[in-house]
């Protein structure tokens, strides 16, 4: 696991922490394709931004892909359907 998706770990893990030491439990997701999406945003060091932009281009990867399999890594649940670029894409003709 390279230190980047360690750091997404310890970050997940941490929030996970407080939810419960508050009494919350944290819920499984819905993994249903059709599953109503909603943005979740984090602030991180531009140098961490620019190592996960390079991961991401070595890899073929968009970063909403990299950042699900980081937390499918952790116990998240998140579905293979969901792992795929949602991005639309122009047909060459």
């Amino acid at each position: 696991m390279s230190g980047i998706e360690q750091g997404v770990v310890i970050l997940i893990m941490a929030t996970a922490k407080r939810s419960i030491e508050n009494g919350r439990k944290p819920r499984p997701a819905s993994t249903a394709p059709s599953a109503k999406e909603v943005p979740l945003q984090i602030m991180v060091p531009e140098s961490v931004r620019r190592q996960v932009a390079l991961m991401c281009a070595d890899r073929g990867e968009n970063i909403r892909t990299m950042v699900l399999r980081g937390l499918r890594s952790v116990g998240i649940q998140v579905s293979e359907s969901e792992l795929t670029d949602r991005r639309g894409r122009r047909r060459k003709d």
